[in-house]
């Protein structure tokens, strides 16, 4: 597979998975800072969590004070904001038209309609309100995914993209319950579960008792709900892993004994630390979790970059003047 085509897919799932998570955390803040009008930081708070942060952070504040729906504006209909819902789509979008000889059709088609459905679906959100815009997001990224893992073909190609939506959900995640105030009651905990898509699965699980370290049980240990961490980061490990394997005789993928990718290292190291942990210290120290799991998929990422995406500096020729 050429270097740049592993990479596009890469990217896009990135951006999709993005696109979709921001989303979801947006929605649930929109709800609770209706309610909470006369919080002045919520709007900072939020743009904190996506990594809107320093001084970029201090020259968006001093313009004036960063309300609901001056966040909203920016995380949401920014088309020049690679974080925003508007803008990932877009770029989702842009990777994918350089692959129509990889992507199925049916995945082509799905997101090339969301693209072109995005600007109508922004104006009207304008006007009636986010929530309509967070939702058909939601269930156009639903439809994507969905498309990917069942029409597809599963080779190397659909393994980046994999990676690449892995990492990103494990860093969104992060991202999300790092904005957690450590004082947080049980309310807050229960927003935060429904804008990871895990307050069914939380709720089949523990009932409606809910705390911190259950619900960090569910999003950061469950290795059977889709969208916690360690069930992404084992999808992420496992394809990196049968990128790197080698053929059998009769085409199937094997497990490489020794792993020669220092991604998928990263990658496990960091699923292995969180799999002996229990959740009561994961919920003591949950700011130096947040980190380290930031950490290592930035990491990751970067070796992934390294490995596979890397280029061949362009050589360029000069005539010789002494000549």
């Amino acid at each position: 597979m050429l270097s740049r085509i592993a990479e596009a897919l890469y990217w896009m799932g990135r951006y999709l998975e993005r696109a979709d998570d921001t989303a979801r955390l947006l929605d649930v803040h929109v709800h609770r800072m209706v309610v909470q009008l006369n919080d002045d930081r919520v709007g900072a708070s939020l743009l904190e969590s996506m990594g809107i942060e320093g001084e970029h952070l201090a020259r968006l504040e001093a313009e004036g004070p960063i309300d609901l729906w001056k966040a909203t504006e920016l995380l949401a209909y920014d088309a020049d904001n690679p974080s925003s819902v508007v803008g990932s789509l877009r770029l989702a979008r842009e990777n994918a038209r350089g692959l129509r000889e990889i992507l199925a059709t049916e995945v082509w088609e799905a997101l090339n309609r969301t693209y072109h459905e995005l600007d109508n679906h922004v104006r009207a959100a304008r006007t009636l309100g986010p929530h309509l815009l967070f939702q058909w997001v939601r269930d156009r990224v639903a439809l994507v995914g969905g498309l990917i893992d069942t029409v597809l073909l599963h080779d190397d190609g659909w393994r980046f993209l994999t990676i690449g939506r892995s990492l990103e959900r494990v860093d969104m995640t992060a991202r999300l319950l790092g904005a957690v105030p450590a004082n947080a009651d049980a309310s807050r905990w229960s927003g935060v579960l429904v804008s990871c898509g895990a307050n069914d699965a939380f709720l089949r699980t523990y009932g409606g008792d809910i705390d911190q370290a259950k619900a960090l049980s569910v999003l950061l240990l469950d290795p059977d709900f889709p969208r916690s961490v360690s069930y992404a980061l084992a999808q992420a490990e496992q394809a990196l892993d049968d990128v790197d394997g080698g053929q059998r005789p009769n085409g199937g993928r094997r497990r490489p004994l020794v792993r020669t990718s220092a991604a998928a290292r990263e990658v496990g190291r960091i699923r292995s630390e969180l799999a002996y942990t229990d959740p009561a210290l994961l919920a003591a120290d949950l700011p130096a979790v947040v980190a380290r799991l930031q950490a290592a998929t930035a990491y990751a990422s970067e070796l992934v970059t390294q490995r596979y995406f890397q280029r061949v500096a362009f050589i360029e020729w000069t005539p010789d003047k002494s000549a």
